[in-house]
């Protein structure tokens, strides 16, 4: 237990203030067997699933993903063969949880090593998922837990609907981008910045932003200490990651407009 504790103080002693020892892969040897690459992905994926479980619990726990009007998906019912009780609803909130997290990570981790190949900067797949890994499970797993705040805590209305406006006019400027005329169900808003911030919203801003911050440079460093890629690779790299919403909302936006003129068809 003192081990497990003294691993996670080192851990967020090293996220804050050295995140080059939090991303960086221990040793420069590229001469690994098999069974050694094999156990250290197995550590690693050990890793992952402890912090997604470490990110989804408590969030889950505090009932977020849970409402009054929660479902359990289709499959779930089946299995349990009855009305969903407490345990299903909250396995269902935990799972919704954790899949917000663990998807964003595989496509930046797509994302990532795609880029790296291209540049032929690749020095192992081992290497992005290493790096990928740590900088998701403490700085994005930290954006969405203030994202999930906000969402559901009072006295921050104001700052809910800031981060709102702001994706919402992020979908808009990627629709005015391609021309398209499709509409979007929220309408676009008349000011980004709705009014004044309480303090605990305008605290909780400055921690996301200083948390996109770090997740951008965890990145960065993943790159260059683990792959020995140049400057421009590594912004490269960073590139790809901020365009993968952007293809998100352009992929949403093409399968809409295929679908509305499947209907007028």
């Amino acid at each position: 237990m003192g081990v497990i504790v003294g691993d996670t103080v080192r851990g967020l002693y090293h996220a804050v203030f050295r995140p080059s020892r939090l991303v960086a892969v221990p040793g420069r040897r590229t001469d690994r067997s098999t069974a050694e690459v094999l156990r250290q992905s197995w550590q690693l994926l050990v890793v992952y699933l402890a912090n997604l479980v470490l990110y989804a619990g408590p969030l889950t726990l505090a009932g977020i993903g849970i409402s009054a009007g929660s479902s359990v998906p289709n499959w779930l019912v089946g299995v349990t063969g009855e009305e969903p009780g407490t345990a299903a609803l909250f396995f269902a909130g935990f799972l919704q949880n954790s899949l917000y997290l663990f998807g964003v990570t595989v496509a930046t981790l797509v994302g990532v090593h795609f880029a790296l190949l291209v540049t032929l900067q690749s020095d192992g797949f081992f290497r992005t998922a290493y790096s990928i890994v740590y900088s998701t499970s403490i700085y994005l797993a930290g954006i969405f837990t203030i994202v999930w705040y906000l969402t559901t805590a009072g006295g921050v209305a104001n700052a809910r609907q800031f981060v709102i406006n702001l994706q919402v006019e992020f979908i808009y400027a990627v629709i005015d981008l391609l021309g398209s005329d499709i509409a979007f169900q929220i309408a676009r808003p008349e000011t980004i910045v709705p009014g004044p911030f309480s303090v605990v919203g305008e605290a909780a801003l400055v921690a996301l932003a200083v948390l996109v911050v770090y997740y951008f440079y965890s990145l960065y460093l993943g790159t260059r200490l683990n792959h020995d890629a140049g400057r421009f690779e590594s912004y490269l790299v960073i590139v790809v990651v901020v365009a993968l919403p952007v293809l998100y909302v352009v992929g949403s936006i093409v399968a809409t407009t295929i679908q509305q003129g499947s209907m007028l068809a």
